[in-house]
């Protein structure tokens, strides 16, 4: 490409030597967008009703964002000459009155004339800029069409048939983009709501981060955050995190996931009931014990279809008290998943009967402990008086058989300072070591 080396000031006068013609005329800045630290092109067309010869044009920035580089031809200009362009193409990266960039132009020196037609949207030039790396993510560096840069200022003509032609100008900008946010990942939070937490690392000072799944915006969090909770579904979607600076968006950074199915674990199984104690007045203390099968939220304990406790979810046992009764009475445990759903109960049944209440030694069942008692127990033995009324009162030494030790062991206590009978004794009660086949049908003394 050709170009031809004018002093400014008699160029001016070229384009500017008769009086101007109005006419519909646009100058216009394009805009541009880029993130700081790099660089941007901005494309400069004009819109004009007549062909043009030449131009001539000023457009002020700010230079503590933007630095010029370089202008360059436009798409416009190329075809100019056979293909070799504008003849004059003078750039100004730093004229008086800046910071700005001036750029005067004339398509041909001597010959036939080359032309730009009549048109609108004609690329005359590109201008380059590099943009600080401190500039503002989100903000806007505007591109200001000025009439007073360079000394002497450089007006904004074109030049159409000798005659200046002064256009309507449109100011451009040049936008710095938002870094994305990067390092998206998820971390399950609740498997029960599928709640996650999306976290990230910030690139950019933002106002707000917006977090979308499947599309659609499901969280707005502060500029600074770096993490927020969201539902996924349980079909693999997208989720994506967008910063904001001002009006700017970053581009999204996504990552695909979902949500796990939830599956319960099975009811605890196991479960077995026994009796720890029987008291003839206040019942019995029983312990139900089972084996967990996953993990629970919590275990309900029934009685009888009442509700009489709820348990840790890692409970495997439990103890309380039964009223004495000779019907069975049924325990159930039915555990509660970790999500709340209830599952399945299992039972088992106990028997709390405290059995017969006698008083050990009272072989005659008289409601005293005497020397008819132990001539009760040899003629049982030895006499032929028939069974006794209470087996269990009349194994006086509590060994499980009727012998003659029994009538020994009661005299020795009565006379002799012997150790006194087993219990129940000398009050009524139960056998608490009840393991032999010795009955007590019946003794009236105790309630």
């Amino acid at each position: 490409m050709k170009y031809l080396s004018l002093p400014l000031g008699v160029l001016l006068c070229v384009l500017s030597f008769s009086a101007p013609i109005m006419a519909q005329n646009i100058f216009t800045v394009g805009d541009g967008s880029v993130l700081p630290g790099n660089n941007v092109t901005v494309s400069v067309q004009i819109a004009h009703d007549d062909p043009v010869l030449g131009f001539s044009y000023g457009v002020r920035h700010d230079g503590a964002t933007l630095t010029p580089v370089g202008i360059n031809q436009g798409s416009a200009l190329v075809p100019l000459n056979g293909g070799t362009g504008a003849d004059y193409f003078f750039e100004d990266l730093a004229p008086a009155n800046g910071p700005g960039v001036i750029l005067a132009c004339i398509f041909t020196f001597g010959g036939s004339l080359d032309s730009l037609p009549a048109g609108s949207g004609q690329e005359i030039a590109t201008m380059e800029y590099a943009v600080s790396g401190s500039a503002t993510a989100g903000s806007s560096s505007p591109l200001d069409p000025a009439t007073d840069l360079g000394s002497p200022a450089t007006n904004i003509v074109f030049t159409v048939g000798g005659a200046s032609v002064f256009p309507a100008t449109e100011a451009g900008s040049v936008t710095i983009e938002v870094e994305a946010p990067t390092g998206v990942s998820t971390s399950l939070a609740d498997i029960c709501d599928c709640s996650h937490v999306v976290s990230w690392t910030n690139n950019a000072a933002y106002s707000i981060v917006q977090v979308r799944v499947g599309g659609t915006l499901v969280a707005t969090t502060a500029g600074s955050a770096t993490s927020a909770t969201v539902n996924l579904p349980t079909t693999t979607t997208d989720i994506c995190v967008r910063g904001v600076a001002g009006a700017v968006s970053s581009p999204d950074t996504c990552i695909t996931g979902s949500c796990p199915v939830f599956v319960p674990p099975p009811a605890p199984d196991n479960l077995a009931c026994a009796i720890l104690n029987t008291d003839p007045i206040n019942g019995c203390t029983f312990e139900a014990s089972w084996t967990n099968q996953g993990s629970y939220s919590s275990i309900n304990v029934y009685l009888d279809g009442v509700l009489q406790g709820t348990e840790a979810g890692g409970s495997t046992s439990w103890t309380s008290t039964l009223a004495l009764s000779p019907n069975s009475q049924q325990i159930c445990i039915e555990a509660v998943d970790i999500c709340g759903g209830v599952l399945s109960q299992v039972c088992c049944n106990v028997t709390c009967d405290a059995g017969p209440i006698f008083v050990r030694g009272d072989c005659n069942t008289d409601g005293d402990n005497n020397i008819a008692d132990v001539v009760a127990a040899l003629g049982f033995l030895f006499g032929g008086t028939g069974t006794p009324l209470c087996g269990d009162a009349c194994d006086i030494n509590d060994d499980g058989g009727f012998d003659i030790s029994d009538a020994v062991y009661l005299l020795s206590n009565l006379f002799s300072n012997g150790n006194f009978p087993p219990a129940p004794y000398p009050n009524c009660g139960v056998d608490g070591t009840d393991t032999d086949p010795i009955t007590c049908d019946d003794f009236p003394p105790c309630p």
